[in-house]
């Protein structure tokens, strides 16, 4: 049995990378579901292409993860994905440390615990490292059964 019945992470995810899916393996460790927001702001990579790339890892790298995912404009938008029997000792919200904000004000509104994790790698590396054409260095920040899809991601997007 699990600490936790769900976890939520809220993000960008526009290039994957091992710091994202690392994020969504401790997720799955502690709780019975995982729900990933995946934010639809303006800024980001069309969203259905970030899902298909977090599907393809799942499926490939870790098909044990019951992951669930969904487009929201913010954080708190993923509350109305909540049961509605939901109590707050049940749910975990997890962080890279580069959120550790949006942590303090999910305990504060909503009571429910949070982790925040070290953060192992950026996007901005990532878009940097594709750029510089490093790729040795790329095969390391990206897991291997995605690692095409996220550099297309980049190239079409740049």
């Amino acid at each position: 049995m699990k600490q936790f019945k769900h976890a939520f992470t809220f993000g960008r995810f526009n290039l994957l990378h091992r710091g994202h899916t690392d994020l969504f393996q401790r997720m799955s460790e502690v709780a019975e579901s995982v729900t990933i927001g995946v934010s639809t702001g303006p800024k980001n990579i069309q969203y259905r292409h970030r899902a298909d790339v977090i599907e393809k890892w799942a499926r490939f790298d870790a098909p044990e993860v019951n992951l669930r995912l969904i487009p929201k404009l913010q954080p708190f938008d993923l509350v109305s994905e909540l049961p509605l029997d939901i109590v707050p000792h049940e749910v975990v919200f997890f962080v890279g440390e580069d959120q550790y904000k949006l942590a303090k004000a999910i305990e504060r509104s909503l009571g429910f615990s949070t982790v925040t994790i070290p953060r192992l790698c950026s996007s901005t590396l990532v878009r940097q490292t594709i750029d510089n054409e490093d790729w040795d260095l790329l095969s390391g920040m990206i897991p291997g059964s995605i690692i095409n899809n996220v550099i297309q991601l980049h190239l079409t997007n740049a």
